[in-house]
């Protein structure tokens, strides 16, 4: 497995002004700490678009990825999240910058990351505590 985007990942949580789980901060802005699990990235509905999108980029195979169409539509979709959890947009693009790069070449490379989410998740996070696994129960 290639571990540059679950440590991308990770670094870009931590230095995000809001990075990680989420929490409500008093201001009603939520927050994120990943130091416990990425659960609520994992279950966030725009980690699960980035998913169907990569899905559907990559529907004809790795040679028929329209590469500047799939970075664009990460960042919509990154650009909606920062606004639906109040992040400034231009740093966690600048954090996120390398993701849609690094998961073409995971999923070029081993095309069953997208076999499932649970597969996905692993691939975009790196191994999950049993709680924050996408299709576990309770703890």
């Amino acid at each position: 497995m290639n571990r540059t985007l679950p440590l991308a990942l990770a670094a870009a949580l931590f230095m995000a002004p809001a990075a990680g789980a989420f929490a409500q901060a008093p201001s009603g802005q939520q927050t994120f700490d990943k130091r416990d699990d990425a659960s609520a990235w994992i279950n966030d509905p725009h980690v699960r678009q980035f998913y169907q999108m990569t899905i559907d980029a990559f529907a004809g195979g790795p040679d028929h990825l329209d590469r500047a169409a799939y970075v664009k539509r990460f960042g919509e979709i990154f650009d909606d999240f920062a606004d639906a959890h109040h992040i400034p947009r231009d740093r966690l693009r600048d954090h996120l910058k390398a993701i849609p790069g690094e998961m073409i070449l995971i999923v070029t490379r081993d095309p069953h990351t997208l076999d499932s989410y649970d597969n996905f998740v692993v691939s975009l996070f790196g191994p999950q505590p049993q709680k924050a696994a996408p299709g576990a129960g309770p703890g």
